[in-house]
């Protein structure tokens, strides 16, 4: 199934058709004139028509050129089952990989996923890992292993279980820049721009979710929020902390698989987005996305998809503010 969300409307296309209409027409009136005339050589008409053509291929081609500069990225939102993943691939070839799935996915498909969008032992110029429950670092030492990850991201914060061991022992034998960014901190990275928004500086949340790294990822107009699993209280430290309009994004990926306790109206309120996505498996046994939060959209204006109900989701971002999104499946 494929759907297409245009944010803005754009004319490009509209002075495309005028352009080519009108050089169609010229060249059609044109050619009338010299069929017209008596003392033309079909020598003349020939050479005449010859640099005509060169000259609609040369159009054509510069649209060609236009069209593919139109494209900024590439966002898929991997259907990880109750586990969670995001990469995001940016026109100049810059890649960001948002977390990398559960520990017990025996495929493990996050591998062929990244296979399938990088090229097997391609680069990820940046790997975050939102924090370190095991659905969010699961495979996460065999992605440091078999790709090129240039910069990892972690919340700095402890955790008992052997799949946080083995990706340290992955992360300890990379050449992976290490990082525990807090918040305030902002950085680009190719053709992103990074801002962290949590945690917080030299303060420790009581568990992995609320110690999540929150960030706001800007490409062109097109700014993506990431959630992580931190929940309301943290959203509402934020708030009070934060203008509205440093918080607005066109794209949201829900807190916690689109648990209830994460997403308040409030928040939903102030991010203002046009695509909200949560990552859940099918029939899962905690029940996401909740009630409550797909009855929260019922009454706002963004398109909220999740890949328990369409697999894996794609969004296109495009420099003329139009952002195109496809899924795998129609649920």
């Amino acid at each position: 199934m494929t759907r297409k969300y245009k944010r803005k409307k754009t004319n490009s296309n509209k002075t495309r058709s005028i352009l080519l209409t009108t050089l169609l027409v010229s060249v059609a009136f044109l050619m009338g004139l010299w069929f017209g005339k008596n003392n033309v050589s079909f020598q003349g008409l020939e050479t005449y028509v010859n640099e005509m053509s060169s000259q609609i291929r040369s159009v054509f081609s510069n649209l060609n050129e236009d069209k593919k500069r139109e494209k900024l990225a590439d966002y898929h939102f991997f259907d990880m089952d109750q586990g969670s993943s995001v990469l995001l691939e940016a026109f100049d070839g810059t890649t960001i990989l948002i977390d990398t799935g559960r520990y017990d996915d025996s495929d493990p498909r996050i591998i062929n996923y990244l296979n399938a969008e990088i090229g097997i032992g391609g680069e990820i110029d940046l790997l975050i890992f939102t924090h370190n429950d095991a659905d969010r670092i699961g495979n996460g030492d065999l992605v440091l292993d078999y790709f090129q990850v240039n910069e990892v991201w972690m919340n700095g914060m402890d955790h008992t279980s052997e799949t946080y061991s083995e990706v340290l022992d992955a992360l300890s034998e990379s050449d992976a820049i290490y990082a525990e960014p807090k918040n305030g901190y902002t950085t680009e990275i190719g053709a992103f721009s990074i801002e962290v928004l949590h945690p917080l500086e030299n303060e420790k949340q009581s568990s992995q979710n609320d110690e999540s790294i929150i960030t706001r990822i800007t490409l062109g107009d097109t700014v993506l929020m990431h959630m992580g699993d931190a929940n309301i209280a943290v959203e509402e430290r934020i708030l009070n902390e934060a203008s509205t309009a440093s918080l607005q994004s066109d794209i949201i990926v829900l807190g916690n698989h689109g648990s209830s306790t994460s997403t308040s109206k409030e928040w939903l309120q102030a991010i203002k987005p046009s695509v909200a996505i949560y990552q859940a498996g099918v029939g899962n046994h905690y029940g996401t996305p909740h009630r409550e939060i797909v009855q929260l959209f019922d009454d706002h204006p963004a398109e909220l998809l999740g890949t328990d109900n369409y697999g894996t989701i794609h969004i296109v971002v495009n420099e003329n503010n139009q952002i195109d999104i496809s899924t795998e499946d129609e649920g």
